[in-house]
């Protein structure tokens, strides 16, 4: 099978279908491959060899703004994966939507999850940004709440770019406080 075949879907995407329903023949993700993926948390994108088969990037540079998306998304899945029975990867699920969720969740305090999230979104680094969203990926895997990791990991790319940070946030505002139509499908980020 050729490399670009192998590496058509993202890591995330072997446990749920196109809807984003769990396949049950595959069971749960290997905790071996979680793991490697926590492994990534906090270090830079390709220093840690045990995420290396992972990466779906073809890149030049290991400073390359996708690689770190990337490495940043699988990382991050990696640690909401973890001890989870359910897929923790729920295509259309971004990341203000699901954090809509978690601050209606009984015993959450809204106001906490509030500060959190303005703190991720006006992050002023790459690095802060993704520090910031480690503790809100372990506050949703505490109440077993799935967002879209390839949404997550594209938004973590444009983030890379000073005009995608502002589009980026607005998005993630916008899910967050359900600033859409009932029944309306959620803006995508252009």
């Amino acid at each position: 099978m050729a490399e670009s075949q192998r590496r058509r879907r993202w890591y995330w995407e072997n446990d749920t279908d196109a809807e984003g329903k769990p396949v049950r023949s595959r069971g749960v993700p290997d905790g071996g491959d979680l793991a490697a993926l926590r492994r990534g948390l906090g270090r830079p994108a390709g220093s840690v060899p045990q995420m290396w088969r992972f990466y779906r990037s073809v890149v030049s540079s290991p400073d390359s703004p996708q690689l770190a998306a990337e490495h940043a998304a699988l990382a991050l899945y990696g640690l909401h994966q973890q001890s989870q029975r359910t897929p923790m990867h729920q295509p259309g699920v971004g990341l203000g939507e699901a954090l809509r969720r978690l601050k209606a969740c009984e015993g959450v305090s809204e106001d906490a999850v509030t500060r959190r999230f303005n703190a991720a979104a006006t992050a002023t680094s790459f690095d802060e940004l993704v520090a910031h969203l480690r503790g809100l990926i372990t506050q949703l895997r505490g109440k077993t709440i799935a967002l879209d990791y390839s949404q997550l990991c594209e938004d973590l790319r444009r983030w890379n770019n000073p005009s995608g940070q502002s589009q980026v946030r607005r998005y993630w505002g916008m899910q967050y406080h359900a600033w859409h139509s009932a029944g309306a499908e959620e803006p995508s980020p252009a």
